[in-house]
């Protein structure tokens, strides 16, 4: 490298980029990098996102060359570095803020979806289950389910209460012994929507 920019001052340097040198940007970068990247990696911990945020200073600086008029240099780099640091924990904290968000709606979701296979699976056995009954017994109890009384069945299929009774007690004893393995969801899904 050219004598010149070795000996040269920082705020010439800045100077001299103002004008496109990129020589002299090259010779700010080679004496800023290393007690910037420190100076950051001993914010962020991190020795990649240190390095990512040294490497955005300077293309800054280079973008901003000409609207920028930097009277002091140490000061202006380490002053941008401590700003790129803020806006880096901002990103961190609004990245990790929605990715909880996201893994919160994730949970709901796979719950939501869970629950659905759940009911779907059990709606599909309980049909199996009610075509399994003899025919008078499934008729009296899909009329007890549907709000008629023990007496409403009677008078409507011309049997006793005492009948109505037994065929719901028969079809609760044959849809309880092939619903069993839905057993404990059933009593967890009722007590969730009572």
């Amino acid at each position: 490298m050219n004598q010149i920019y070795l000996t040269s001052s920082d705020e010439d340097l800045l100077q001299l980029i103002t004008e496109d040198d990129r020589l002299a940007f090259s010779e700010l970068y080679d004496r800023y990098f290393k007690p910037l990247f420190n100076y950051v990696f001993s914010k962020v911990e991190d020795r990649f996102s240190a390095q990512e945020i040294v490497q955005e200073l300077f293309v800054s600086l280079w973008q901003q060359r000409e609207k920028k008029h930097i009277q002091v240099c140490r000061p202006y780099m380490f002053s941008m570095a401590k700003k790129l640091v803020i806006n880096f924990y901002r990103k961190e904290f609004t990245r990790k803020h929605h990715y909880g968000q996201w893994e919160i709606q994730a949970s709901v979701v796979t719950e939501l979806t869970d629950q659905t296979i759940l009911t779907a699976d059990l709606q599909d056995k309980y049909e199996r289950a009610l075509q399994m009954l003899p025919a008078k017994c499934k008729d009296v109890f899909i009329l007890s389910r549907q709000g008629f009384s023990n007496r409403e069945i009677a008078a409507e299929m011309v049997i006793s209460e005492k009948t109505v009774e037994q065929h719901i007690t028969k079809a609760l004893r044959i849809l309880r012994q092939h619903l069993r393995e839905h057993l404990a969801y059933l009593i967890l899904a009722s007590s969730l929507f009572s």
